[in-house]
């Protein structure tokens, strides 16, 4: 006898997902994390098209994370055609890019995560009793969102951050302005990882097995641009050699493919980071990394929750130093020429998700091949039999708990759903 037990609609994660888990007389004997987004074809739609005009879509991946999306897409094509930007346009991006991890990690944690811990079916409900919590939530993502207007042109599908630097930079008093602003909310980031220290770890997933995968930062900081790759069990590789490592396979329940290295499944994100990359925080994210380290559990993927949280005091100190950095060498120009001739560029970046991988080949100022694998693609077959490890430890409790209890497996994961089933092809 087989009993069904379904969750036609993972609520609280971006796009459309569900959890299909079949349990039989001697427990679970089938986990599927159905992903069942519409899929759409980002690779195809820009074959042919000019260089620049590709790169104004491929933000439009998703809301979440289109700053993501943007940059890594800019990198790669900067590195098609044979272009380097200068430190201070770099470092610019990195402060773009640290706008939506502010945002996102924000949003997760307190709109998406927290009512499970709470015991609320929505953040709404919470606002009565935590209003003190939804309003840092917000001030977080207005920062963040603030960072990417002003830099990127506006807080999705970024216009402005273009091949070459920026079309034009802030002004001096507005760079002044989100100092100030980041220094006010550094103590909202510092209350989140107090509260997410406090919250249930769910340590029914244990798994002793997981791999992580993270970019290791160039520039020797804790941070999202590199040119190789770190794996938990001490490989590395030039993120060039990203598709001999990451091998996709498609599963018949799934819009999006599953990745795997080695043959196995690999987990990449906040937690991903702090494993391989922990020795590069600095400041007030060093001291907490130090104080609360046994939360960071390699082995649970829960502590992905955590490990936003910690992240969101880094990138708040970070894109103060980037922001006074620039104010020292101010004036900054804002845009080098980039000259367009064919070539093949990859570019592996750390989404607010975990890695974000873009292959981008042009030939005669024409997109000749894309590939893309997101972050919530790389994760999906991790999530599965992660899933089933918590699926395997409740069969026996009630059918709604073990739903529950399914739905904050996904959730640690932050899944982008709509990022992962663009890669399916025509």
């Amino acid at each position: 006898m087989y009993i069904p037990i379904t969750v036609d609609h993972i609520a609280r994660v971006e796009g459309k997902g569900g959890i299909e888990i079949v349990m039989g007389d001697e427990g679970v004997k089938e986990v599927k994390l159905n992903i069942i987004e519409g899929p759409r074809f980002f690779e195809a739609i820009t074959l042919g098209k000019k260089l620049e005009e590709a790169l104004a879509v491929y933000p439009r991946i998703c809301s979440f994370c289109s700053a993501a999306h943007k940059l890594t897409a800019v990198e790669a094509a900067e590195k098609a055609v044979g272009f380097t930007p200068r430190e201070e346009i770099q470092d610019l991006r990195d402060l773009v890019y640290i706008g939506d991890m502010i945002e996102s990690h924000a949003l997760h944690l307190y709109l998406l995560v927290l009512p499970d811990y709470l015991g609320y079916s929505n953040p709404l409900s919470m606002f009565d009793r935590y209003r003190k919590e939804i309003e840092y939530a917000m001030a977080l993502k207005n920062i963040g969102a603030r960072i990417m207007d002003y830099l990127a042109s506006r807080p999705i599908h970024q216009e402005n951050a273009i091949m070459g630097g920026f079309g034009k930079l802030p002004t001096k008093a507005q760079f002044e302005e989100l100092k100030r602003e980041l220094k006010a909310a550094l103590p909202m980031a510092e209350y989140t990882v107090e509260l997410f220290s406090k919250l249930e770890q769910y340590k029914e997933v244990e798994d002793k097995e997981m791999v992580h995968m993270a970019v290791k930062p160039r520039n020797g900081v804790y941070g999202i641009f590199g040119d190789y790759v770190k794996v938990s069990d001490g490989f590395e590789f030039p993120v060039e050699d990203y598709q001999k490592h990451i091998v996709e396979r498609v599963v018949e329940h799934s819009f999006a493919k599953h990745p795997f290295y080695r043959g196995k499944p690999f987990m990449v994100g906040a937690i991903s980071r702090m494993v391989n990359n922990a020795d590069l925080l600095y400041g007030k994210a060093r001291e907490l990394y130090a104080k609360y380290r046994e939360l960071l559990r390699y082995d649970n993927c829960f502590a992905n929750n955590f490990a936003q949280a910690l992240e969101l005091v880094y990138f708040i100190e970070r894109a103060i130093d980037i922001i006074d950095d620039t104010l020292a060498k101010w004036p900054i120009r804002p845009r080098d020429e980039v000259e367009i001739r064919d070539g093949r560029g990859v570019s592996l970046t750390e989404a607010p998700r975990g890695v974000l991988a873009y292959t981008i080949e042009v030939r005669d100022g024409k997109v000749a091949y894309a590939d893309i694998i997101t972050p919530t693609a790389m994760n999906l077959a991790i999530m599965e039999r992660h899933v089933r490890m918590m699926a395997e430890k409740h069969y026996n409790d009630d059918p709604e708990k073990l739903k529950l209890l399914s739905e904050m497996t996904v959730r640690a994961y932050d899944p982008c759903i709509s990022c992962s089933v663009h890669v399916v092809r025509l």
